[in-house]
């Protein structure tokens, strides 16, 4: 195993392809045929409400109706429906109409004036939304491509702490279960002194006597909650060393790993801080490592060679 220098100038050398099919969501979402559901039975209330108000029924009937849509609304898969995307027209968030029933009330009105409403619910369209949303889905996609990329060099994937105690060189999953951020430092007994990093890390990646724990990010774009993802990579990268044989590792890929890792622009301020602040604690702390995914190949693959 060379030096964290070594692999990061690896990275900086061999950049990200544009379109990585690790993240690729390709098959249907798997609970179409849920979401499809939930999207009628509010399709269903809503119609009611419009030809009872048509109708001039009376309010107290209206307001019964007006209910039971706040409570089919508020179900787990009712999210793709067309009153849940007008909510973001109406400057508003979903989450925030589900705690309030007189503005939830109010933009429905808004949606039956200003939107048609048809009682179909095709598929394609369902599936179109929840392809819009698919970046929510793709947290385990980046652990999934780094656990790949190590079985091919013989690591096992372990699910318990004795199968990880008795293999040589395995990995395992931080979850809230087994491999929770309390039980891992109890176990192993680090530190870890973390403060922006409000969840678990992702992996525990072990070799013979070494102990590495990963943090791994995708982004392909900038902006504010990039700028989050970075900053809790970052603060990985400033552990202090806890033990020799302790390493921490900050992974990033996507197309906004090249342009951290690339030639920055003097007028990208925030960037270029972001990646002095990499280079000086790679400096200053040699057990990190700042890797994508051709510098954590090299990194294990070294390993693997000795």
């Amino acid at each position: 195993m060379k030096s964290n220098q070594h692999y990061f100038e690896i990275s900086q050398q061999n950049p990200e392809p544009h379109l990585d099919e690790n993240y690729f969501l390709l098959e249907k979402h798997p609970e179409l045929s849920n979401y499809i559901s939930g999207i009628k039975d509010i399709k269903e209330v809503l119609i009611t409400i419009k030809k009872l108000r048509e109708g001039n029924e009376k309010n107290q009937i209206i307001e019964k109706y007006f209910l039971k849509l706040f409570e089919v609304f508020d179900q787990k898969f009712a999210n793709c429906s067309e009153l849940g995307c007008f909510v973001n027209a109406c400057d508003t968030t979903r989450d925030l109409i589900q705690k309030d029933y007189n503005s939830f009330k109010k933009i429905t009105k808004f949606f039956l004036k200003n939107r048609d409403l048809i009682d179909s619910v095709p598929e394609n369209w369902v599936q179109a939304i929840l392809d819009s949303n698919s970046s929510r889905r793709k947290g385990e996609l980046g652990e999934n491509k780094l656990i790949k990329i190590l079985k091919k060099l013989k690591f096992k994937k372990v699910e318990n702490w004795v199968d990880f105690n008795k293999q040589k060189i395995c990995i395992a999953q931080f979850s809230d279960k087994i491999f929770f951020t309390k039980n891992v430092k109890k176990k192993l007994n680090l530190k870890m002194p973390l403060k922006k990093q409000g969840k678990k890390l992702d992996l525990i990646i072990k070799f013979n006597k070494k102990i590495f724990l990963l943090e791994a990010k995708h982004s392909n774009v900038g902006g504010g909650g990039q700028n989050k993802q970075i900053s809790e990579l970052i603060e990985i990268l400033s552990i202090k060393k806890e033990r020799v044989n302790i390493y921490y590792i900050s992974f990033l890929d996507g197309t906004y790993s090249n342009y951290l890792l690339g030639k920055i622009s003097k007028n990208a301020e925030r960037v270029l801080k972001q990646r002095e602040e990499i280079e000086e604690y790679l400096k200053n702390n040699p057990n990190n490592f700042w890797v994508n995914t051709i510098g954590f190949k090299n990194l294990f693959s070294d390993l693997i060679k000795k």
